[in-house]
């Protein structure tokens, strides 16, 4: 059963680096807040026009840059975001590719400016809530680990008037969000993909088109989880969200009967680490909303 809870006046500000980001790794949480009142914004950093796209994908569109973000359009439409902010860097490619040099990706970019700009959005939207990506990124793509520093960096700096002062200027009150947090992959849908890789004979260190998506890496740097949302019954819209993203591989694309409803019952959970406030101690309960405790405006 959904949720009744209103949380009109509450807001959440979500800091990734792809189109695809949102929808494949926080849909379900995205489409459980939208629908009961959060505002939520979404920066995506880059225009995820690097990697290989099927030409049948480009047939209206001149680039990959504007396909992709027609998809995020598409997936911000489906999970409700209201806000999408766009910072137009290249993407940087997986770790040791060529791409990593390019002059205008973003992990080229100065960290200086990128948490100037992310401050900046934290002081004109006031967010209640900021996630984003965990210290490895979820599977160690360069872009994801970029996010992860300046926006902690940014999280902390935005109320703070000694930092981008310049900001002050513009009428930018600092502003100190109440929560941060990481978003972290369940760590049994982890464990299971690991173990079904290794039985089928395959390496979970080399997965994906490319063969540069370590699993066993990211199952190594899973941080534990603090926050846990049922976002059962919102599983039709973060696949048909995840699906606007039609030129990426989907892994829940396409899956049918009781492979179907097995994948529903193991994510029908989505997991969150908090950073801040830290967690007080083991004994604390997992928390089951980001937006506990917090006063609303």
């Amino acid at each position: 059963m959904k949720p009744n809870a209103d949380l009109s006046g509450y807001r959440m500000l979500l800091a990734f680096a792809h189109p695809d980001d949102e929808s494949f790794g926080m849909g379900g949480a995205i489409a459980y807040y939208a629908e009961r009142g959060v505002e939520i914004s979404l920066i995506c950093s880059t225009n995820g026009d690097v990697g290989t796209v099927d030409p049948e994908w480009l047939e209206k569109y001149e680039t990959i840059a504007e396909l992709r973000l027609a998809e995020l359009r598409c997936a911000a439409e489906k999970l409700g975001i209201k806000n999408v902010i766009t910072y137009g860097y290249r993407d940087s490619g997986m770790a040791g590719s060529p791409e990593n040099e390019h002059p205008d990706c973003l992990i080229q970019a100065d960290e200086d400016v990128v948490t100037g700009r992310i401050v900046r959005d934290i002081r004109t939207i006031r967010p209640h809530v900021v996630v984003t990506f965990d210290p490895y990124g979820g599977y160690g793509h360069p872009d994801h680990i970029y996010m992860h520093r300046v926006t902690t960096r940014a999280f902390y700096a935005a109320g703070n008037p000694l930092q981008f002062p310049e900001q002050l200027a513009d009428g930018l009150a600092p502003y100190q969000p109440a929560k941060l947090y990481y978003n972290t992959f369940p760590r049994l849908p982890l464990r299971l993909m690991v173990w079904s890789v290794r039985l089928r004979g395959q390496d979970p260190r080399r997965m994906g088109k490319n063969q540069d998506l370590d699993l066993q890496a990211a199952l190594d740097n899973h941080l534990p989880a603090t926050t846990r949302l049922n976002i059962a019954a919102y599983q039709d819209v973060w696949d048909a969200a995840a699906n606007c993203h039609a030129s990426q591989e989907n892994p829940r694309r396409n899956i049918q009967g009781f492979a179907n409803r097995l994948a529903r019952f193991v994510y029908r959970y989505q997991d969150f680490t908090r950073v801040h406030p830290p967690r007080n101690g083991r004994r604390e309960r997992l928390e089951r909303d980001m937006f506990a405790g917090i006063p609303r405006d």
